[in-house]
């Protein structure tokens, strides 16, 4: 296994024409390859926590929530300086929970 691995490393850095310059076009491809990285995962990720974490700070009481768990409850408090949020998970029943484990607000059902 080791060895296929070296000669396909081999193959890689072998120069198939006898071409030169070939650093070059790696060292302008590295730059490259991080700029897309950023377009494409890092600042999506960034606008989406941004929007969870406006939407942690609007929350009301009374607000129907998901939790990352999957647990869906009716915010109760906050305590902690809204570190923590008290939700009601049924009748008689409030648990807490870290604010940062909100995943998001269940919008109100429209009567029919």
């Amino acid at each position: 296994m080791l060895s296929n691995l070296q000669n396909l490393f081999l193959l890689a850095q072998a120069d198939p024409a006898g071409a030169q310059g070939g650093g070059m076009n790696t060292l302008l491809f590295i730059p490259i390859l991080f700029v897309i990285l950023y377009f494409i995962v890092i600042r999506p990720q960034r606008n989406e926590e941004k929007k969870r974490k406006t939407m942690i700070e609007g929350l009301q009481k009374g607000d129907t929530v998901i939790t990352s768990s999957g647990i869906h409850g009716k915010v109760v408090e906050f305590k902690d300086n809204n570190e923590s949020v008290v939700l009601a998970i049924a009748k008689d029943t409030n648990v807490t929970f870290n604010s940062s484990t909100i995943l998001r607000k269940k919008e109100k059902e429209k009567e029919a």
